[in-house]
This record gives structure tokens, sequence and C-alpha cells, in this order.
């Protein structure tokens, strides 16, 4: 598949063959609609330094789907990219106020190799996620911040920014420390193009589910440092917040409750399917939430039947996805929380099963160590005394998991 267009901006084979794979390949595994918003190949094709930046995304990805370097350069792409970076830095710092168009330029090449060294890249040694985080954070501080940026930017930006500020969410909670954004953020990011499937009929969204659990990771910061004390009326206020949620559909259901789910599906108008998955991707979040609010704030150990309860209905919740459906793209987050408090050899057994599955259709490294840590903490016999924090400290700090 050829980008129209391309061959005739002076682009090299190479890299037409790199942005082709990522249009085709790594960009709809970032999205879980099954219309997602158009890739930023205009913005690539018209800056180098982005270009680099989506070359050395699509190449890293090619070499974990069938482990060859086609051409061996792969690590020199990646220096020639942060070098245009440093470049295009310190361009921008010598122009000052009159770098208008730069840093935006600049946010999308550090958003990319963010997503890259998260997702592709976890080699300590060559992974700098840490620090393309402080570098997009930096970047939107000198744009006037994250809200500006979203009212402002094209689609593909905004996109790469929800996936920016999710993965910063979904960090923050498993360190047990505070997001950089406040709650407050989501209601904006939600009015832009975003990585997750939309109800159709707008009741509901996983902004919504999002936005309370950066409230939730606000508040077990300030627990943690001493300035609020456990509170069972915030607690309840959580658990009302994080109540799992079900779309209402209108087409007519089967009689049948042994039916398939395949079969179920085809029952369903394209609307109410769309709605559904939209749905079930919010409950295995709010499942998530939940099991966070009573090991992480409450303190309840891993074998206490609230935790347990909504550790076996978010299993569930996954396990009954479609296999072919994009939500799996995007529900590593509460396999891992979820896996790392399974007990059953069953259970572990069936999260293995499913990260083994969407590591083969998604191929990312983070995958791959998110199914390591997992494996670890089921066999490590004291797991069911480590806190919460300490359940994934075994996790990588350049490992961003969403």
């Amino acid at each position: 598949m050829q980008i129209a267009g391309l061959g005739r901006d002076g682009l090299g084979a190479r890299e037409q063959r790199a942005l082709d794979y990522f249009h085709g390949r790594v960009w709809p595994l970032l999205q879980t609609s099954e219309e997602p918003c158009a890739p930023p190949l205009p913005v690539a094709i018209q800056h180098r330094v982005v270009l680099l930046a989506t070359c050395v995304l699509a190449d890293s990805h090619r070499l974990l789907q069938d482990g060859k370097d086609h051409d061996g350069s792969l690590n020199t792409k990646r220096l020639e990219c942060l070098a245009a970076i440093r470049s295009e830095v310190d361009g921008c710092c010598a122009q000052g106020n009159n770098s208008t168009g730069l840093p935006h330029v600049l946010l999308f090449a550090v958003l990319l190799l963010h997503l890259h060294d998260g997702f592709m890249e976890l080699t300590g040694h060559v992974a700098s996620t840490s620090s393309h985080h402080k570098g997009v954070l930096a970047i939107l501080g000198q744009l006037g911040g994250l809200e500006p940026v979203l009212r402002t930017s094209q689609e593909s930006l905004q996109m790469l920014l929800s996936e920016f500020v999710s993965a910063d969410l979904t960090s923050a909670l498993l360190q047990g420390t505070a997001p950089s954004y406040p709650p407050a953020a989501w209601h904006v990011i939600d009015q832009g193009a975003v990585w997750w499937g939309r109800d159709p009929l707008g009741r509901y969204s996983l902004a919504f589910v999002l936005r309370e659990m950066s409230a939730m990771a606000f508040y077990h910061d300030s627990l943690v440092n001493g300035q609020s004390s456990l509170c069972m009326d915030e607690v309840r206020s959580f658990e009302e917040a994080f109540r799992p949620v079900y779309a209402p559909v209108a087409t007519p259901m089967p009689d049948s409750p042994s039916e398939p789910a395949a079969g179920l599906y085809q029952c369903l108008s394209e609307r109410d399917i769309e709605a559904v998955h939209a749905f079930a991707l919010m409950r295995t979040f709010q499942h998530t939430a939940l099991i966070f609010l009573y090991r992480a704030i409450c303190g309840l150990p891993t074998l206490h039947p609230l935790v347990q309860q909504h550790v076996r209905s978010c299993l569930d919740c996954i396990m009954e996805i479609e296999r072919s459906s994009k939500l799996l793209h995007c529900v590593i987050f509460p396999l891992c929380v979820a896996g790392a408090h399974a007990q059953s050899p069953d259970s572990q057994q069936e999260v293995l099963s499913m990260t083994n599955m969407i590591y083969d259709n998604m191929r990312f490294a983070s995958v791959k160590a998110v199914s390591q840590v997992l494996t670890s903490i089921w066999t490590t016999q004291s797991s069911l005394d480590l806190t919460w924090t300490e359940l994934f400290a075994q996790l990588s700090p350049h490992v961003l998991v969403l």
C-alpha cells in the first residue's frame, strides 16, 4: 500500500517503505476505533525530524514483527533522530518567542519516540522513555499547556496526546504516584480525537472513568504524603464512580443464554456492536480502578473478597471480548493489574494465554514485558504479602502499559 504523493517529495525507498508500514500496520494498533483518525504523515513529509521518528517507530516494530533489521541501520536512524531533535531544540531556543511552528513539530517527534521507547525498545541502555516523557511535558509547557494545544491541534496530535496522558496516568497508578495532569484535563481530551472507541450515542465515555482514576491517583498520593487521611466517604464516592456500566442495546437479544458470543454479535446492529465494545472497555477499566481502590488506598490484602470479586469480573470482561476486536490492543493495563492479583492456576493460564495472543497480534515488546512480570509475580511465594507498589516494582519504568 503506497501512500499517494509521497514518492514525488524526494523520499528514499526505505523511508517510503517505513511510512507505508507505519500507516498500515503500526498506527492502527494505537487505537481501538475501527476507523482511526489519519496518521501524521503530512507532518512527517514536511519535517525531517518527524519523518525520522516515524521511521524509527515503524522499523523497530518491523524488527519485532519479523526479527530482521532489513538494512542494519535502525540504531543509526535512532541516533540521527535524536540529533535532529537536539538541533530543533537549539533552533527553538535561538528563535525564542519567534519559534511558532517548531515546538509543534518537536512535539510530534518526541511523542513518537516516547511511544517507541515505551512500547518497542525496552532495553535499559537504549530506552529513554522517562526522558521523552519530560521532553513532552516541557514542550507542552512552552506551548502554553496541554489544553490549549488540544483545542487547536490536528486530530493525529490530539490522538497521540490522549495516548500520552493515558500512559502517564497508568504509569502513575502502577507506581503509586500522582499523574502529571489534573482530572479536569480529561474533559478537554475527550472533545478531540482519542485512542478509545466511543459510544455512538454519547451516553458515556472512557474519559469519565480515566478522570475519576486520575482523581483517585491524586488522592492516593495525598495519603502517602500525609496530606490526607483515609476517609470512607471518599472511598464510597470512588466506588460509586466506578460502578460498572453496560450498554443498553436497541436490538433484541436471542432468548438462548447458551448461544456463543459470536452468535450474539450477529444479532446486533452495527451501532449496537460499537456501543457494546465501548462499554466493555469502560468496564475493564472500572474493575481495574476498584482493584486499585481496595488494594492501594484501602490496603486490603490480595485475597480479600472485594479484591478478588473485581479481579474475576475484570478478567471475565476481557475474556468475553471477541478475539478479532481491536479492543484487545488497549486492555494491557487492566490485564496486568487483574492478572497480577489472579490466584488460581486456571486464571493465571487464562491471562498468560491472552497476553501471548495479544503479543502475537501486536508484537509490542511492552506486552511481552508484562507477561514476564506476571509470571514472576505468580512464582514468587511472598507475592500475597506485597503491597500494591511492591507488587509492580518489577516492571521496568521504561515500559508503557495501556
